[in-house]
């Protein structure tokens, strides 16, 4: 059956008022109006294109409602307008009222094939914005899909040789799209609305989301030539040894090694108080290697073998986690997981791995500490004036500085004895110690150091908080067990002799500084990452080529 042409122009002639000759366009909603009377007629309202514009306000006389009740007129229909009037509503806004229409046959279409003839109207995803105009389509891979939530709705992601983008559907869409499109598999899709992406919950690299509407068009793309230039997925992979780079909930990619992993550790949620799973990875790259935690259906469905078999995984969209100056991964629902990607990062890695690199690679990321050298020297009015830890990541600078106070609230806490877990840890009622992490009880528990001083130079004063090392390093030759059995004898004399006797020391700090978001409070928290003494020498050194350089 030959292809029908739509009659492009005539939506413009028809909103300038010239109805006197018929035009082929295609129906892309039909919805009916609300009553505004006390009769009962019922109206329909339909949008159009004529495949140049589109046109919203079209009104069906009511001696062809049976055309919609019989199923013949529907949506993505195509129809021959033989009759329609042109009015204006109070306001001054256009309408057409459809008197007469014939519907045309036509082929049904469920797969495209652009082998014979080029898509004009293909709009890449990174040109996306609310203000195009005209009939566009976005023809894309389908790299995810969630599951149907309560509402209902749901959404997939989407991806072209551009870039990458969501698509949102609710209630009606979500029912009618959600059995249809399949993950890997790429579609044509018009029809949408285009709105701001809500970054709480979409982290994918776009400005804009879409939305699935009444009259949009979602057609499966069966093609072999076409599956081949659209990517699988968009990865910006970074190197584990940067991760540091990263704020806490930041989202990036990364790829390696499956060096170890747990077996699924069951534990409590104390947010939502329900029964959940989680399961630890280790990854490694040429560099270093990092802890990564899987939760619930993540979990479930890692498998234990890609440790054993040591495979290539890429993990996109992973979330950065800090936990007492640790740095960690941790999945998101939104992450996607790919094993033994085909792409040049993993072949490298496999490469790298099989010559021997297993043998190489011992360290793993456990603190925010970084190499020393590459950070920049400030003072203390420097970290304000130029609003460092404010860009979306942190900033790490040296300082010179002097100790002059340590709070006395706090100071130390109860924490799990396991290595490695530093976690705090509840007295229960028979005396036993439990720690919510290990989900286990223990007779005693350990004494850590977390506390916040003072520091100062000639040019101002910051409050610094300190963890496990570097406070203990603060607090010299006094160990936090020290510290707690003064407090537990109520002994703030002693208490605060311990804390005077570190004050009033110059040194060298290492400090982090990030801005962070707790319940819409947003804060900059500066921590120290290490502590050293003083080179003289080496200081002298530095100020007199500041004195050449001109400072």
């Amino acid at each position: 059956m030959a292809s029908i042409s739509l009659t492009k122009g005539s939506i413009s002639r028809y909103q300038n008022g010239n109805t006197q000759q018929s035009a082929i366009v295609k129906v892309l909603n039909i919805r009916q109006c609300e009553s505004s009377t006390t009769t009962d007629v019922e109206r329909y309202r339909l949008s159009i294109t004529d495949g140049q514009d589109t046109f919203n306000a079209c009104i069906l006389t009511p001696e062809l409602n049976k055309l919609i009740k019989e199923q013949q007129l529907c949506e993505n229909s195509i129809v021959k307008l033989e009759n329609v009037a042109h009015n204006l509503t109070s306001t001054g806004k256009s309408f057409l009222v459809i008197l007469k229409l014939t519907i045309l046959p036509q082929s049904p279409v469920t797969t495209v094939n652009n082998n014979n003839r080029p898509d004009t109207n293909i709009c890449p995803i990174e040109m996306i914005t609310p203000y195009l105009n005209g009939i566009w389509k976005i023809r894309a891979r389908c790299i995810a899909k969630s599951p149907i939530r309560p509402l209902p709705v749901c959404h997939f992601d989407f991806v072209d040789a551009s870039g990458e983008i969501r698509l949102t559907a609710f209630r009606d869409e979500c029912t009618r799209f959600h059995p249809m499109i399949e993950i890997d598999k790429i579609y044509d899709i018009l029809g949408v609305r285009v709105k701001t992406a809500d970054k709480r919950f979409n982290n994918l690299r776009h400005n804009y989301e879409l939305t699935l509407t009444p009259g949009s068009i979602v057609r499966l793309v069966d093609d072999t030539t076409i599956n081949t230039n659209i990517p699988d997925i968009h990865y910006e992979f970074i190197p584990l040894r940067d991760i540091s780079k990263y704020s806490s909930e930041s989202f990036i990619d990364v790829i390696g090694i499956v060096d170890t992993c747990s077996g699924i550790i069951p534990f409590t949620n104390r947010t939502s108080n329900k029964d959940s799973i989680r399961r630890e990875v280790t990854l490694l790259d040429e560099d270093t290697s990092i802890s990564i935690t899987l939760w619930d259906e993540q979990a479930n469905d890692f498998d234990e073998e890609l440790a054993e078999n040591k495979t290539v995984v890429a993990f996109r969209g992973i979330r950065v986690a800090i936990f007492n100056n640790k740095y960690s991964l941790s999945g998101h629902r939104n992450m996607i997981i790919k094993i033994n990607p085909d792409i040049s990062q993993a072949k490298h890695l496999r490469i790298w791995y099989d010559a021997g690199g297993r043998l190489t690679n011992n360290r793993i990321i456990t603190t925010t500490d970084r190499v020393t050298r590459e950070d920049p020297w400030k003072t203390i009015a420097q970290i304000e004036n130029e609003h460092l830890g404010r860009q979306g990541r942190p900033d790490y600078v040296m300082i010179k500085a002097i100790c002059m106070h340590i709070a006395n609230d706090r100071v130390v806490y109860t924490s799990c004895p396991n290595n490695d877990c530093f976690r705090k840890v509840n007295k229960l009622s028979s005396g036993l110690y439990h720690c919510d992490k290990c989900r286990e009880d223990f007779n005693e528990c350990h004494w850590n150091y977390m506390l916040r001083a003072e520091l100062v130079d000639s040019t101002g004063v910051i409050w610094v908080s300190f963890f496990q090392q570097q406070a203990k390093e603060l607090m010299g030759n006094i160990t936090a067990e020290q510290f707690a059995q003064a407090k537990e004898n109520n002994d703030e004399i002693l208490m605060q002799t311990y804390l005077n006797k570190n004050t009033f020391r110059e040194k060298y700090f290492r400090l982090r500084i990030n801005q962070e978001t707790f319940n819409d409070v947003t804060t900059v928290k500066i921590s120290c990452m290490s502590i050293s003494d003083i080179d003289f020498s080496e200081y002298g050194r530095r100020l007199i080529d500041n004195i050449e350089n001109g400072f």
